[in-house]
């Protein structure tokens, strides 16, 4: 599904957090209950385009670049834990002047916002963690030698994204406008007109020589979690397995499951089925009393 890339389009916004520069992505409606989306490993802010399309009237949408990608500024001392990562998001949010507010996560994202609601479990409204669990299952290692063994650049643009398509499913899965709008949020033309990507290249290195970075003990959190939680969990995930997603929305106080048949990982949040249930959970949940 595409509403196009030459739709609704968001605002770029930058903001000092730390003394790291972070580049976000605000589709408006600042009077609708927030909505912050923190993308995954290998991605950027516009990997919520669809998703913030769809829901923008009924949201007020913020996509935030984690330091090291998109256009965030990279971290001169290589400092990327999750807690690092989580700090950049409780110092966005306060920044933005949110009480509470719904938080999306997907795959490193997630782990960013269960992260982050350690200590801020309060502040969430709701929760949607999107294939990704507390526990690192043999998908996270493909990913780190995914990324670690890709060309640095590419002569043209539709050379990197006919790269993008043959690594990823997801991503050959989805419409030419949306292939190229995605591609643009994780690649930047240099100078010698080659098309490069936007990741701190210290950051690949250093999950490369180190693997992914140890997440904290996050059960103890989702068990205390009160906010509705929704897990999105693709059917072919390897990143996120069936018994894992199972025992995350057993653990939740409010949990629920939601499976997308037939799609790895990560689900786009444009499918059909994740649509239907974002559509019920959504709305349906957190809208506020009368709306």
């Amino acid at each position: 599904m595409s509403d196009g890339a030459t739709t609704a389009q968001p605002e770029s916004k930058r903001i000092m957090i730390g003394g790291l520069e972070l580049h976000s992505l605000d589709w408006g409606n600042a009077s609708a209950p927030a909505l912050v989306c923190v993308h995954g490993y290998t991605s950027s802010a516009d990997a919520f385009n669809g998703f913030a399309r769809r829901f923008r009237d009924r949201f007020h949408i913020v996509a935030l670049d984690v330091r090291g990608h998109g256009e965030s500024a990279w971290s001169p001392s290589g400092e990327y834990t999750y807690r690092d990562q989580a700090g950049d998001l409780a110092a966005f949010v306060d920044r933005l002047g949110l009480g509470e507010f719904i938080l999306l996560g997907t795959s490193m994202g997630g782990i960013i916002a269960m992260t982050y609601a350690m200590e801020n479990g309060q502040r969430l409204r709701a929760l949607v963690l999107n294939d990704i669990g507390p526990e690192a299952e043999q998908g996270s290692q493909r990913i780190t030698r995914m990324v670690g063994g890709r060309p640095d650049a590419f002569a043209t643009s539709d050379a990197a994204l006919a790269y993008r398509r043959e690594v990823s499913p997801i991503v050959a899965a989805r419409d030419a406008a949306d292939q190229r709008e995605l591609a643009l949020g994780v690649l930047r033309q240099r100078p010698d007109g080659e098309w490069g990507w936007k990741m701190d290249p210290a950051y690949i290195s250093q999950r490369v020589e180190r693997g992914a970075p140890v997440r904290p003990n996050l059960w103890p959190t989702l068990a205390g979690l009160a906010c509705p939680t929704l897990v999105v969990w693709g059917t072919e995930s390897d990143v996120l397995s069936e018994a894992q997603a199972r025992r995350m929305v057993e653990t939740l106080p409010n949990g629920e499951l939601l499976a997308i048949p037939g799609v790895g990982h990560a689900p786009s949040l444009v499918e059909p089925a994740s649509l239907a249930g974002l559509e019920r959970f959504l709305p349906g949940v957190l809208a506020p009393a009368g709306a």
